[in-house]
């Protein structure tokens, strides 16, 4: 019960640093959905790997010190791409990436992994919706 109790408290210094912090720009609303998920990704090659044929993309992201370890990432106009999100950190973070509907928690010292259907081409924003230093870019071709 007492390690409840700590969640809580801990979701609630959370949503309390986000409202003071106030992230993101002039974007109207979000956008969740459930991903697949699991508690432990697969090893992949760090960055992004794309298999013959239009395959798959692959791409692992950390989270650490609250930064990205990564702020480009590549990816191939509609095709699947899988994000390993590993959070180092004791506090939530989110990948939250508005254009491929995608809105991942990851709780401090776990990990998630995300699979969508990557947008059309250009560049796109994505951050942790709880900590706004947190943002980066995401390049699809």
């Amino acid at each position: 019960m007492r390690r409840r109790g700590g969640l809580v408290i801990g979701v609630l210094a959370g949503v309390l640093a986000l409202g003071a912090v106030g992230c993101g720009g002039g974007e109207g609303g979000s956008t969740t959905a459930a991903p697949e998920t699991t508690s432990a990704p697969e090893t992949t090659a760090a960055g992004t790997t794309a298999a013959g044929g239009g395959g798959e993309n692959e791409i692992q992201l950390t989270a650490s010190g609250f930064a990205w370890d990564k702020t480009d990432l590549q990816m191939t106009a509609g095709s699947e791409v899988k994000v390993e999100v590993t959070n180092d950190d004791s506090a939530p973070h989110s990948f939250t990436f508005a254009e491929a509907s995608v809105d991942q928690t990851v709780d401090g010292g776990e990990n998630a992994t995300v699979t969508f259907t990557a947008p059309g081409a250009g560049e796109y924003p994505f951050r942790c919706k709880f900590h706004a230093s947190m943002t980066g870019t995401v390049t699809v071709t």
